[in-house]
């Protein structure tokens, strides 16, 4: 994993000369107090207002928020290595057979497709 920034936001804001308090009646509050509280980390914003700072900054969120994202991603795959170990252990077995054949050929079409790794590029 590359050692990003867990958010661009304050990045972002000051290239475009916005203040906070600016960012924050953009977004529909009364003050800077959550993006200052969002670009500190101590609170993670809305799904709403994450979008919200996609469309000010014409950035994906996922560019926004690159080092959470490769947090929440890096977690994602232990908890789908687990997930395929597990159905690797009971593969062909009994009547779930065919679902648990189907879960484990989506996760190597995921692995091969590459499709996140290309998204996160």
């Amino acid at each position: 994993m590359s050692d990003r920034l867990t958010n661009y936001l304050r990045t972002h804001r000051k290239k475009t000369g916005l203040s906070q308090r600016d960012l924050g009646r953009i977004l529909g509050y009364q003050d800077e107090v959550p993006v200052s509280r969002h670009e500190r980390l101590h609170r993670l914003p809305s799904l709403r207002t994450a979008l919200g700072y996609e469309i000010v900054f014409q950035v994906p969120i996922s560019e926004i928020f690159a080092g959470l994202r490769d947090a929440i991603e890096q977690d994602i795959e232990e908890r789908l290595s687990e997930l395929e170990r597990g159905l690797q252990e009971r593969s062909g077995r009994g009547r779930h057979a065919a679902a648990t054949a189907r879960k484990l050929e989506w996760i190597s079409e995921r692995r091969t497709s590459g499709t996140l790794e290309n998204s996160s590029a």
